[in-house]
């Protein structure tokens, strides 16, 4: 199943991103022999902190099945409390403490667990913190304790190594992860921007299958087994990365992330600042030229895109994913109507969701369908509101370097126009620079599916196609005339 409109999705949606609880604002210093607070300008705390390694999260390593009411109140607890293990990840820390499958957990720390809680109470605790495990395993009560391991690191290839760094914004740390050739010299950059969901690129490259916990893994590895210096960054609350939750953030507030980002890798002593590429995955390629103008590149290419007005490309998603689905072409029709109102009232009007509802009542399914709890596709409005007033075409038109832009032919989620569009602008200045492609065998998550209902059907479930990988690599190639 995928959601009511995958938009520029694209993989899967964490549940819950949990901020970061506040850090101090005063710093114990020794002077003589009597400790006492010294209260430090804000700013000063700022740049402190902002220098300060980002620590390394946690990792349970261990999935849950929640205990039924019945189970649940035999061993007093309420409904929902209560979680059954399954088997633990090797050489993580629920496999360290000796918990096993079919384990009946009941407390963390002395505090019931439960399905919706685990989660971030594991995130809000820092590698090392001792955990004490209430466990029930086949009738016998039990603790079991230790530390909390930390979440494992990519330990590199033969030929790249792997570096956790993290940029600062808005004084915010986001975790940053960068691979680096092990070959002497200065190295071409490569910056990846993810697409919207907020899922964590915190994993080893080299067993990157494409899946959708490892997606564009296959790609990242690629580059950086080629001889570039990659960078990829967290999203805020996601993974070691400060900040959230995920829905919160606007889109404003995301771009300038990525700005530094791209600052960090041309300042690296491995990298050739002339000759530094960017890609941007789905919604990444939104975010590439709005930096890319400010900051030039070598090169950018974009997988996945949109280039109209953001209601524009509403509109035709609203009609066109439901055909590609099998939806009548009357029901469909239907759909573009209502969804076109609805969508008018609330991205243009900037109506609230409930104030649609109020004012036009017949309007109401279609507004709880797209609006679950006053958000959209899991962010507030904020975000889809600022993106909708961006006029992407005067950022195409201000790049001067060579862009790629490529939809996949199975890719239901976004249109050929959009691509055509960017290649078209970009050429309009400067002619030759913009290419327009077709990636065959390749669906919105580089899955390969040969047709748009195919992907539908399959969606999130397909094996990594290479083909836009090596179309990628080959304009590269051309353009640094190698």
């Amino acid at each position: 199943m995928i959601s009511a409109l995958a938009l520029l999705a694209l993989a899967p949606s964490a549940a819950h991103i949990a901020a970061l609880p506040p850090s101090p604002l005063a710093l114990v210093s020794r002077i003589s022999s009597a400790p006492h607070t010294v209260a430090l300008p804000h700013s000063a705390l700022e740049e402190m902190r902002a220098d300060a390694p980002l620590p390394r999260r946690g990792a349970l390593g261990l999935s849950f099945k929640s205990l039924g009411k019945k189970d649940a109140e035999k061993h007093g607890l309420k409904s929902g409390e209560g979680l059954v293990a399954n088997e633990p990840v090797p050489g993580l820390t629920a496999a360290a403490l000796g918990i096993q499958a079919g384990d009946v957990v009941l407390k963390m720390n002395g505090a019931p667990v439960s399905a919706a809680t685990i989660g971030d109470a594991i995130r809000a605790t820092p590698a090392g913190t001792k955990l004490v495990f209430d466990v029930v395993r086949k009738g016998e009560a039990m603790k079991l304790e230790g530390p909390l391991a930390e979440k494992l690191r990519d330990p590199g290839t033969d030929t790249y190594s792997v570096e956790y760094t993290h940029v600062t914004h808005a004084g915010q740390r986001m975790r940053t992860i960068v691979t680096k050739p092990k070959t002497p010299g200065k190295h071409p950059g490569f910056l990846f921007i993810q697409g919207f969901s907020p899922i964590s690129y915190d994993y080893v490259l080299s067993k990157a299958t494409g899946d959708v916990a490892t997606i564009d893994g296959p790609l990242l590895h690629a580059f950086a087994d080629a001889g570039f210096v990659t960078l990829r960054v967290e999203k805020p609350g996601v993974g070691d990365s400060e900040g959230g939750p995920f829905a919160e953030l606007d889109y404003q507030g995301e771009i300038g992330i990525y700005a530094e980002a791209l600052k960090q890798l041309k300042a690296l002593p491995e990298v050739d600042p002339n000759d530094v590429f960017l890609f941007g995955h789905s919604m990444g390629a939104a975010f590439g030229p709005m930096i890319a103008v400010d900051d030039p590149v070598r090169g950018i290419a974009v997988y996945g895109a949109a280039a109209r007005t953001w209601f524009e490309y509403l509109m035709d998603t609203l009609r066109y994913q439901g055909l590609v689905a099998g939806d009548s072409f009357e029901n469909a029709d239907e759909k573009s109507r209502q969804g076109a109102r609805m969508m008018a009232l609330v991205m243009l009007e900037k109506q609230s969701p409930a104030e649609v509802k109020e004012s036009h009542p017949d309007l109401a399914p279609y507004v709880d369908a797209y609006f679950p709890g006053g958000l959209f596709n899991g962010k507030t409005l904020d975000f889809w509101r600022q993106l909708n007033e961006i006029n992407f075409a005067s950022y195409w038109s201000r790049i001067e370097c060579p862009v790629l832009a490529v939809k996949g032919a199975s890719d239901f989620v976004v249109y050929e126009v959009d691509h055509k569009l960017i290649a078209d602008i970009v050429n309009q200045k400067h002619p030759g620079h913009g290419t327009f492609a077709i990636a065959p065998n390749s669906d919105h998550l580089f899955h390969a599916f040969a047709t748009e209902q195919e992907s539908v059907r399959n969606f999130q479930r397909g094996t990594f196609s290479n083909s836009f990988t090596t179309m990628l690599k080959d304009w590269i190639a051309k353009v640094r005339g190698k």
